[in-house]
C-alpha cells in the first residue's frame, strides 16, 4: 500500500498533525484478521461511540509507548497505514506521535479540522479495560508515543507528545492530574487504587503491561516514578504557557464574552501582518495588547457556541485558533 495522504495537516501547539480519522461505518473486511483480533468480518472497525457515555466529554489523556520502526522516517504514518490495513489487531488510538509529528486516527473533539468537531471525541481501544464506563478506553484520549531510537529522536518524540498532551488537557479544561499512563488503568483493572495518581501510574502489576516503557526509562518503580513526574512537569510547562496567553474554555456566564484568538506575537508589526493575512481570508480581525503580547482576535461572542463555530471556520481555513475570555487594549 502506498504512503497515506492526510485529509488535513494542521498545527497543535507547535506539532504538525496529519489527520487520517477512521471514517464512521468502516467494518472489518478480512475474516481471519478480524477473528484474530476478537471480531468477525462485517463488525464495526472502531467502537464508533463518543466518550463518557456518548457525551463526547474528555476526562483525561492517556500516554502509551510503542516501538520505533527500523529504517522508517514517519513512524506515525506507518502505524496509521497498518491500522487501515487491518494489521493492528484491536488497537485503535487517537494519535501516533514521533519525532516528525503526529497522525490522528480517531476524533478527539479538538475543532482543529472539519472531521474533528468540538464535542466529537470518540472511544478508542488502548487501555485493555474493555467497555468499563469509567475506564481508560471509554473516557480518555489515547496517545502512542513512538520511541526506542536515538536519544535525540526519543527526546523530540517525547517533547511532541508533551506539547500535544498539554494542548489537549487545556482544550478540554482539564488539569495535569488528568494525565494518565497505561499502567494507571492496568492498576485500576487489577483493583489497585492509590491516593497518589503518579504512584498508580507507575506501580507494576505482575504479568501485566508496563507502559509507557521508554518514558519510565527503568523497570525500577522509583526511577520510573521520577521519570514520569519529569514528563508531567514538561507537560505542565506547556500548559502554563498556554494559560499565560489564554484561558481554557469555561461554561457560559452572565456578561462573559468568548473571543476567538488566532495568534500572539511579541512584535506589533508581526501581529499586524498576521491580522492582515487573516482578514484577506475573509475574517474580520483586530489586534489587542495583553500580558506583554500583541494578540490577533476574531470576534467576541456572548454565546460560547458561536465562538466555537467561528473557531471551526478558522481552522478549516488553515489557521490555528482557540477560545479565550481575556481581551486587552486595542492597538
Amino acid at each position: 500500500m502506498a504512503l497515506l495522504t492526510a485529509n488535513k495537516v494542521f498545527q497543535m501547539n507547535g506539532v504538525t498533525v496529519s489527520e487520517k480519522i477512521i471514517p464512521d461505518g468502516i467494518r472489518w473486511k478480512d475474516g481471519a484478521k478480524a477473528q484474530k483480533a476478537g471480531f468477525s468480518a462485517g463488525s464495526l472497525y472502531k467502537k464508533q461511540q463518543r466518550l463518557s457515555g456518548g457525551t463526547g466529554k474528555v476526562q483525561g489523556v492517556t500516554i502509551h509507548n510503542t516501538a520505533d520502526l527500523a529504517n522508517v522516517h514517519d513512524d506515525g504514518e506507518q502505524y496509521t497505514r497498518a491500522t487501515y490495513n487491518e494489521n493492528m489487531g484491536s488497537v485503535r488510538v487517537h494519535y501516533y506521535v514521533d519525532d516528525t509529528g503526529a497522525w490522528q486516527n480517531l476524533k478527539a473533539g479538538t475543532g482543529l479540522c472539519s472531521n474533528d468537531p468540538v464535542g466529537s471525541a470518540e472511544v478508542s481501544w488502548h487501555a485493555g479495560d474493555g467497555s468499563t464506563p469509567d475506564g481508560g478506553n471509554m473516557t480518555t484520549i489515547s496517545m502512542e508515543v513512538i520511541m526506542g531510537d536515538t536519544a535525540a529522536h526519543d527526546e523530540k518524540a517525547k517533547d511532541n507528545a508533551a506539547r500535544m498532551a498539554a494542548w489537549l488537557l487545556w482544550k478540554h479544561g482539564l488539569t495535569i492530574d488528568k494525565l494518565f499512563s497505561h499502567t494507571y488503568w492496568v492498576n485500576k483493572s487489577a483493583g489497585k487504587h492509590f491516593a497518589d495518581v503518579d504512584r498508580q501510574c507507575t506501580n507494576p502489576v505482575r504479568n501485566q503491561k508496563w507502559c509507557p516503557t521508554y518514558i519510565f526509562g527503568s523497570s525500577n518503580p522509583d526511577i520510573a516514578l521520577k521519570n514520569w513526574k519529569a514528563f508531567k512537569q514538561l507537560v505542565q510547562g506547556y500548559m502554563d504557557a498556554l494559560n499565560g496567553g489564554a484561558q481554557a474554555p469555561t461554561a457560559d456566564a452572565a456578561g462573559t464574552l468568548y473571543r476567538v484568538q488566532t495568534g500572539a506575537f511579541s512584535s506589533k508589526a508581526n501581529a499586524t501582518a498576521y491580522a492582515k493575512k487573516i482578514k484577506a481570508a475573509g475574517f474580520d480581525t483586530y489586534v489587542v495588547k495583553a500580558d506583554g503580547l500583541y494578540k490577533v482576535q476574531v470576534g467576541a461572542y456572548s454565546k460560547k457556541a458561536n465562538a466555537e463555530a467561528q473557531m471551526q471556520k478558522l481552522t478549516a481555513a488553515g489557521f490555528q485558533a482557540f477560545i479565550t475570555t481575556k481581551s486587552g487594549t486595542p492597538v
